[in-house]
Formats: C-alpha cells, sequence, structure tokens
C-alpha cells in the first residue's frame, strides 16, 4: 500500500499493519490511522524519576491537598511512558488555538488542558526511544474529530493534525489505606490528578455559617440596645452603626483563630 507523505507529497510504500512510519525522501514522522496520515511528534523528557517524584511532593504540600499528604502518603509503583494525544491546531478570526484529545484510555481528563509550546514538538525516532515506552493510540482520528465538532470548533477551521506523545511518570500512592495515581508530565513537570485525598470543605462551611449567625444576632443586638439607650430614631441608628462596629471587630477576632486553627488542621 502507499500513502502520501503529508510533508513532501512523496509515495511511500507501507507494510500491513504498520502504523509509525518515517518518509525516506523527507525524514519525516507519520502516522497512519485507517488510510489518513497525519505527522508523527514526541516531546522529549525534561526530567529524571527523582525529579518528577520531587514535584509530586511539592505538589502533595499544597493548599488543595490534605494536610501533610506529601509525609503521611506512600509511592507504591511509577512507570514512564509517552502517551498519545490527538493534536489540532485551527486557526479563525481570533488566531491560533490548539486542541488536544487523548489518543488513549485514561482516566485523568485534564490532559486536554496541556499547553505544548510549538517548539517542544520533535518528529518521532523509533531509534531515540523504547517501543514498550510507547503508548499506542487505541482512540481513532475521526473520533478525535467529532470530538472537536461535538465541541463547538468548526472542522473547516483546522489547518494542522498530528499524533504527539508526551512523556509521563505514572505515580501511584497511599493514603488512610486509600490508593490514588498522579501524573507528573515530564516536559514541563505540571502534576494532573482527577482525584486525591483533598481538604475538607466541611469545617470551613460551619465556620461561615456561624459567622453570618453571629454578625445577624449581633447586628438585631446593636439595634435593639440603641433603641434602649434613646428615643431618637437618628440617634439611634448612629449609635446602632457604631455598636456593630464593635461588636463585628470583636467577633471576627475568634472567628479569624478558629479559621487559622482548622486550616492548619486539615
Amino acid at each position: 500500500m502507499q500513502i502520501k507523505c503529508t510533508q513532501c507529497a512523496a509515495d511511500v510504500t507501507v507494510q500491513q499493519d504498520e502504523t509509525f512510519i518515517e518518509c525516506p525522501f523527507c525524514a519525516s514522522a507519520l502516522f497512519l490511522d485507517k488510510r489518513k496520515v497525519v505527522f508523527h511528534y514526541l516531546i522529549h523528557s525534561n526530567f529524571k524519576p527523582n525529579e518528577a517524584e520531587g514535584n509530586l511532593k511539592r505538589w502533595m504540600s499544597g493548599n488543595h491537598t490534605v494536610k501533610d499528604l506529601d509525609l503521611k502518603s506512600k509511592i507504591i509503583k511509577s512507570e514512564f511512558y509517552y502517551f498519545p494525544v490527538w493534536y489540532f491546531k485551527t486557526k479563525d478570526s481570533s488566531g491560533d488555538k490548539i486542541h488536544l484529545q487523548p489518543a488513549a484510555s485514561t482516566s485523568v481528563s485534564e490532559i486536554k488542558k496541556l499547553q505544548i509550546p510549538a517548539g517542544a514538538l520533535k518528529f518521532y525516532d523509533k531509534n531515540l526511544h523504547n517501543e514498550h515506552e510507547i503508548i499506542k493510540p487505541d482512540v481513532l482520528y475521526d473520533s478525535a474529530r467529532q470530538w472537536l465538532s461535538d465541541s463547538g470548533v468548526s472542522l473547516e477551521t483546522v489547518r494542522e493534525a498530528a499524533l504527539v506523545h508526551i512523556p509521563f511518570y505514572n505515580f501511584h500512592y497511599t493514603y488512610n489505606g486509600k490508593t490514588y495515581t498522579a501524573l507528573v508530565e515530564a516536559s514541563s513537570g505540571q502534576v494532573y490528578a482527577n482525584i486525591y485525598p483533598a481538604k475538607s470543605e466541611a469545617p470551613f462551611r460551619v465556620l461561615f455559617a456561624m459567622a453570618v449567625t453571629a454578625f445577624i444576632l449581633a447586628g438585631i443586638v446593636c439595634y435593639i440596645l440603641a433603641f434602649v439607650i434613646t428615643d431618637d430614631f437618628g440617634e439611634a441608628v448612629v449609635a446602632a452603626e457604631i455598636f456593630k462596629i464593635i461588636s463585628y471587630s470583636l467577633i471576627s477576632v475568634p472567628l479569624m483563630i478558629m479559621a487559622y486553627v482548622i486550616a492548619k488542621k486539615i
């Protein structure tokens, strides 16, 4: 079977069931998906395993995760691979835009939000990478285009389509008897995780309800006290506002202390 190279338009002979192809005329890396030929790129890894783990630990110690997750969790397994995504570049009146769609099954939907600098795209060279680290796509090109259309993007604006393999470290860790997964993108070091031990919002919601209740009651008491002191409406309103400033200031102190204690413990 012969295909047209998307770079030089030369006729390239392809063996049956062959998907990762290199044009013998211009050396472009190509990917064949049911007779649809697109460029095949790969982004190089910039992080070693220990560096990627360090990025994960720093993410674990952030404000969005449960307190001391970096210290109390245990990494039980990690693996490195190049994950495939469909890369679409569109151009309309607002300029160029990049749209990504996972080309293989994954539970981490945030992969679609990856930022891929144009200069990071390198033609895939099978001689430079271990084949077992390359995850083959199982989402067809037509399915990816359909997703793009369903998301509101006009297919007529697509100027470039490619298969891009992105380096990831996949970490499995345990916390409180449960196992979680987090991805570290090995080009930028960004951490991606859909499900993780997050801070509980319940104590903050209770504190918020307490604060609202306390301020409302304080306001009512201030007005009652002001009207007890004086019968003049204008003077009573002024006095009530002064009482409110004082009472609100006094109430705010214990509420802030409680908020600090909760933030430190959760």
